[in-house]
């Protein structure tokens, strides 16, 4: 059964558990989704006129590395082997620069283990 769509649905547990239901009966968050895609579109068409490549580097990486927070760690079961989920990804952008790729950009994720604010 679904929430009432007059109240909404309120528990922030719920809302990002059962995210589905929340776009179901909160249009606010469903425009928040559209807002986000059209922005992040475009930054990128604004980038890719301006002559940027778009890269995507490595996520897992096998040395903790780019930045000071303290790495979040994974195991890869196939491989039986620890990797860490990337901090930062400048040191590869820094390659690719230094390889003569002078324009690039990235819109990708950070998982940084901090504290909380």
């Amino acid at each position: 059964m679904l929430p009432s769509l007059y109240v909404g649905l309120k528990d922030q547990e719920t809302r990002y558990r059962k995210r589905y239901l929340d776009l179901i009966v909160n249009n606010r968050v469903r425009d928040i989704f559209w807002t986000r895609s059209k922005v992040i579109s475009f930054v990128r068409k604004y980038l890719n006129n301006l002559d940027f490549l778009e890269i995507e580097t490595p996520m897992l990486n096998m040395i903790a590395g780019g930045a000071s927070a303290r790495p979040f760690i994974t195991h890869h079961n196939d491989l039986d082997l620890d990797l860490f989920l990337r901090i930062a990804p400048e040191l590869y952008h820094k390659m690719l620069v230094v390889g003569g790729l002078e324009r690039v950009y990235e819109i990708g994720k950070n998982f940084r283990n901090e504290s909380i604010d």
